[in-house]
């Protein structure tokens, strides 16, 4: 869990402290915390000739967290949570970052190039948050080296620093000496690189979503999902399918016409290398090809699940003597032989929603061929 999330329990604490503060405006709560950040910083600057400045540092940092918080919560409950609430709310944090990381930086427990490229991928984390706003999507808040994780693990390598000090600054590790503050830096540039590609991944997921959406409205009349469950693995696995195509799932023995589908997605339990008897007698049945054909099929056995799957999927092509455009399988939960259990979970079902998107891609462009 991504301790950004922490915020929301501590919010509700702080609430009645909001309240009474009902006569101060939100946005000089946020310019205090710049305050306080600079005196975090001269603290952090300062430490090395004084161990008890980084116990001050400490709690100015638990003082900044906290006017944070109050301010979010005093934006929201006048009705001031707004894109311009989120700048204002944005921007003094940015300096505050600066303050407490460059007086970092400069002090005798800090390497400068060390606190330098801390700086710069902290900037980044954060720009890569608010990219997302920009670009259309939301603000990302993944982490693990977010605002509120950087705060604690400054908060916890400098009470580490405390202990050091005054009979040393640093301690040696692979034979190289580093200062407690120099490992919180460290983990700042690496995790904070992890951090900025999630944010960024989060941000493309969006995108692709926003795009999928966009291609599914018109799906409705021009694809649809047919299936066959028997322990409702395969169901599950349709129906989203069907969400990410953007049109319905139907149970194969509910099916009586496909005519007037483009795009028709088939799915079935894979039962000793073939579908079920019901989808088998519904494929039969069917004497109009769609344009498009899809299969897709659930296994329950670990080994042989693997290696059969694909013969099902075969032998559902060659009984409509078609090229599928597209196959999909996934585990599924065996009722008599345990496997696979909890299975599909929920990373199956993500991807069985992102296969849907693809398979709404390929219907937009094969409608835009046949516009031309």
């Amino acid at each position: 869990m991504d301790l950004y999330l922490l915020k929301f329990p501590y919010r509700k604490i702080l609430t009645p402290l909001a309240n009474k503060l009902h006569w101060l405006n939100p946005d000089i709560v946020s310019y205090t915390a710049v305050f306080v950040a600079a005196g975090t910083g001269w603290c952090f600057y300062k430490a090395a000739d004084s161990r008890m400045l980084l116990i001050i540092a400490i709690g100015l940092t638990l003082v900044r967290m906290t006017l944070n918080t109050i301010d979010g919560v005093m934006a929201i409950q006048r009705g001031k949570h707004s894109l311009e609430g989120e700048i204002v709310n944005a921007l003094p944090d940015r300096y505050s970052d600066i303050l407490v990381v460059g007086g970092i930086a400069l002090s005798p427990l800090c390497r400068g190039w060390l606190g330098l490229a801390a700086l710069a991928t902290m900037f980044l984390v954060s720009y890569t948050g608010m990219l997302g706003k920009a670009i259309g999507v939301s603000w990302q808040h993944h982490g693990p080296m977010g605002k509120v994780e950087r705060m604690i693990t400054m908060m916890v390598f400098a009470l580490f620093q405390f202990f050091l000090l005054p009979e040393r600054q640093s301690i040696a590790v692979a034979n190289i000496n580093v200062t407690p503050m120099e490992m919180a830096m460290g983990f700042f540039v690496v995790l904070g690189q992890y951090t900025i590609l999630r944010r960024l991944l989060g941000q493309l997921k969006e995108i692709h979503e926003k795009e999928a959406a966009g291609l599914k409205l018109a799906n409705e009349t021009r694809a649809i999902v047919v299936y066959d469950s028997i322990t409702d693995n395969t169901r599950k696995v349709a129906s989203e399918i069907a969400r990410g195509l953007g049109c319905k799932a139907v149970k194969a023995s509910e099916v009586i016409d496909i005519n007037s589908f483009t795009l028709v997605v088939l799915g079935t339990p894979n039962i000793r290398k073939r579908p079920t008897l019901a989808m088998q007698k519904f494929q039969d049945k069917i004497t109009s090809r769609p344009p498009l054909f899809v299969v897709f099929n659930t296994f329950g056995l670990p080994v042989w699940g693997h290696l059969t799957a694909p013969m099902c999927l075969r032998f559902m092509a060659e009984q409509w003597n078609m090229k599928p455009i597209a196959r999909f399988s996934c585990p599924g939960y065996h009722s008599k032989y345990k496997t696979y259990k909890g299975r599909p979970g929920k990373k199956d079902l993500e991807r069985a929603y992102r296969f849907g998107i693809k398979l709404a891609s390929k219907l937009h462009e094969y409608s835009a061929r046949g516009a031309k």
